[in-house]
This record gives structure tokens, sequence and C-alpha cells, in this order.
């Protein structure tokens, strides 16, 4: 990666893998939670390697599909990210990603929901492991989106500080539709309790 910008002049999704690559190890247990196309799931996938376990929660059967075929090492989930924690049975992610909105190339009025993603990151926060990195991707640019982007980011001004740490990235010279880009990290030891 010499030479290349870690932030800057690449897509939000790009920088979010090149923000969360150090913080998944071959090995690991990552969750996507809205996998659509799987490009966020090939990434996890890529970074835990063989060893590592992904999932991949997907709610349009068709997407949930073409994914599992395209690609076989994940376990693909056809429900929704509101189910996170039910199928979690335990188990604890080190990275738990988050692309909201409308499956690209798909039908825009099928989107994620504010209530259920509330739902899903409550679950996610808590079964992350200590020192484990949730990402959200938010896309104000259509209605629910707005309603969910804002929702999200008043969910992550309340987290207790002594627990997470909590990082927004804008692009601020651009529209308000401009995709915004969240990262909390799970503090460890003392701190947490």
């Amino acid at each position: 990666m010499t030479g290349e910008s870690v932030l800057f002049d690449i897509s939000v999704t790009e920088r979010g893998h090149r923000l969360l690559a150090p913080h998944l190890q071959p090995g690991d247990f990552a969750i996507d939670c809205t996998a659509g196309n799987g490009r966020d799931t090939a990434f996890l996938l890529d970074r835990v390697g063989p060893a590592g376990q992904v999932w991949a929660f997907e709610i349009q059967p068709e997407a949930a599909s073409r994914l599992a075929e395209r690609l076989p090492g994940i376990r693909v989930i056809c429900d929704s990210h509101g189910e996170l924690a039910r199928y979690a049975g335990g188990r604890q992610p080190a990275v738990i990603l988050y692309n909201l909105g409308y499956l690209p190339g798909g039908d825009p009025s099928v989107t994620t929901m504010t209530a259920e993603t509330l739902r899903s990151l409550r679950q996610a926060l808590a079964i992350l492991k200590p020192g484990g990195v949730l990402s959200v991707v938010a896309y104000p640019g259509h209605p629910e989106g707005a309603r969910e982007a804002e929702a999200v980011r008043q969910f992550l001004e309340g987290l207790p500080a002594k627990q997470y740490e909590a990082l927004t990235i804008l692009q601020t010279n651009r529209s308000a539709s401009t995709p915004v880009q969240h990262l909390i990290q799970k503090k460890k030891g003392d701190d947490h309790e």
C-alpha cells in the first residue's frame, strides 16, 4: 500500500476496507450485516483467510443466493440483521460491518430500515469482541436513508466513552447526500466494565 492514501481519493467502501484491514487477522470471525452484492463480504473473507469465518446477512433471497454461489467460503443468512444476536450464539466477531441503504443495482425502494438497524447495532455492540471494530456506512441521499443516518448518528453520540470510541468520517465539502462512515471500537479491559 506504499504511496496509496488511506483516506483520500478513494470510495467510501475502499476507505472503510483500508481502515478495517489492521483489525482483521487470519482466523478471525467477522460479520457483514448488509451483504448486498458481497463486496464487503469478499473483503472480510480475504482478510480472515481459510482459517477464519465470515457470516453475511442479506434479507433479499435472490441476492443471498447469488452471494452464496459467488463466495462459497461464507455462511449466508437470509434474514434481517436485526436477528444478529440470535444467530451469534455467544461468538464474538472481530469486525462487524454495515453498508446501509439499498442493494446497488437493485430496487431502491427496498432499503434498510431505521428501527431494524438500531436494533441490530445494539446487538452488534453487545457481541463484538473487546478491541473489535464496528463499521457503519450510512447513505442520507434518500428519505429512509436520511432518517437512518440521523438516528445512527444520535445513537453513536450516546455511547459511553468509557466503553467505546466512536469516529465519524464525512466529506464536508460535498453534498448533504454524501455517505457517512462511522467506526466504533469496543474498548478492552477495565474500561469496558
